[in-house]
């Protein structure tokens, strides 16, 4: 007889995999393991987080990890690609089809990564870039001084409406003709409201600008159209994609700009190439193979009608909280949302109260949301005056309005006995932190994770 292992299968290899970490690491699985609970236990509310499935956690574990190659499908730097060549191929065609698009990149590590090849490809050191500041919305990879984005290239923000806290697009475009910036930047990381692509593309074009749409947050909703597109007014679209739901990791998209020619070193190549170009050599080397399995594993069920009813319905469970919240006197940021998050002013609750004091007390009690700074925000951002608010877990557990009432209770009790004694500090009363703990642990019960 063979002195030869047997060879097992590919399922009871993949299927073993967290039992093998339970018998060669204890420590770790047991972190695992709270983490588990930590979710199980508490109500999520962060409205840059998701839930991905478990078929997308078994692709993120497999062993395709183990792959390394460079470049592209048909174009790797190493051997042995036949197989995830057809992985990668799989993830484009189905990221394609969900979002309209007609090319994908779906190497990105994340939605930074994703922003800063389109930045690079299309700038040169000391270009200039007009984005939404990061104190009015905007996110870090959008130009902000301490990113990589705000360290080489001459970037201006253009701002929310000081009175409604909108988008005004008639002072965007004066800004866009007065700057003539190379790249516009549109999309945000705290903005509840809808943003108009389409009058985006028109200040882009009057301007001679590229238009870059970071769509993270709203991807999901984005594909379900229950956000408008856009696909084919920005010349690129980015996204994380574990924002909608999928595994981290990020996504260039491309509509009808894909073959517009530009001229890099004397010669026009197509915008879709110079991407191709930028992301390898130019900004990454080998992709995470896994992440991109676990990502075509995600496009194909954001094709379901699953899927896209639960982003109509995160929708309206935010509409429900933002409203409910209003309610019980709080003032919510332009007044209520049309997406997945509501941001909520705490400053004005109580004197001293920050967003760093009442995502503190919240997570005390098993509500988890974090702090945000609002436009024109005098506290800063390490205190901030507001917290987000976001309803794609609690969506996906499959709570609804009802729940979100019950939600916005909870918070409120939590908000109104906490007495703020210093700019972190706070105290609440051990009955009350404890009452509500329970009512948090018996709604997730209820709600489980999916």
């Amino acid at each position: 007889m063979s002195d030869l292992p047997e060879k097992i299968s590919s399922h009871k290899y993949h299927d073993g995999i967290f039992g093998a970490l339970h018998e060669q690491d204890e420590e770790v699985y047991q972190l695992i393991t709270r983490e588990y609970e930590r979710l199980c236990s508490s109500i999520q509310l962060i409205a840059a987080e998701n839930q991905c499935s478990r078929a997308v956690l078994a692709a993120l574990g497999s062993i395709v990890q183990n792959k390394t190659t460079e470049g592209f499908p048909g174009a790797r730097y190493h051997g042995g690609c036949e197989i995830v060549d057809d992985v990668e191929r799989l993830a484009v065609s189905r990221a394609k089809e969900a979002f309209g698009a007609q090319y994908a990149n779906v190497q990105p590590h994340s939605g930074t990564c994703a922003n800063h090849i389109v930045l690079t490809a299309l700038l040169e050191s000391g270009d200039k870039v007009l984005s939404l500041g990061l104190d009015q919305g905007g996110h870090l990879s959008h130009g902000a001084k301490v990113s990589f984005s705000g360290k080489f290239f001459n970037v201006q923000n253009y701002y929310v409406d000081e009175e409604t806290f909108l988008l005004d697009y008639s002072a965007v475009r004066d800004k866009a003709i007065a700057f003539r910036p190379k790249l516009i930047i549109c999309g945000a990381s705290a903005y509840s409201r809808v943003i108009d692509f389409q009058k985006f593309r028109q200040i882009a074009d009057e301007a001679r600008a590229y238009l870059l749409a970071d769509i993270s947050h709203i991807a999901g909703l984005v594909i379900a159209g229950a956000h408008p597109s856009p696909i084919d007014h920005a010349h690129f679209t980015t996204t994380s994609t574990y924002k909608p739901g999928g595994p981290r990791g990020g996504l260039i998209l491309m509509g009808r700009d894909r073959d517009t020619r530009i001229a890099v070193s004397g010669n026009k190549i197509a915008l879709s190439q110079l991407i191709q170009k930028t992301t390898f050599p130019g900004m990454q080397g080998t992709p995470y193979l896994n992440n991109v399995a676990a990502k075509a594993v995600f496009f194909r069920e954001t094709l379901s009608d699953k899927y896209k009813t639960r982003q109509f319905k995160i929708i309206e469970n935010a509409k429900r909280l933002a409203n409910a919240m209003l309610t019980l006197g709080y003032d919510v940021v332009t007044g209520g949302t049309d997406n997945h998050m509501a941001l909520i002013n705490v400053a004005n609750l109580q004197d001293g109260m920050t967003g760093i004091t009442a995502q503190k007390c919240l997570e005390d009690c098993g509500i988890i949301v974090n702090k945000n700074r609002l436009p024109y925000d005098k506290k800063g951002a390490a205190l901030a005056s507001g917290i987000r608010l976001g309803t794609p877990i609690v969506t996906r557990n499959q709570m609804g309005t009802e729940q979100m009432d019950t939600v916005a209770a909870l918070i409120d009790t939590v908000l109104r006995n906490a007495k703020v004694t210093a700019n972190t500090e706070y105290e609440i009363d051990a009955s009350i932190r404890d009452g509500i703990r329970d009512k948090v642990r018996q709604l997730c019960e209820k709600f489980p994770s999916h």
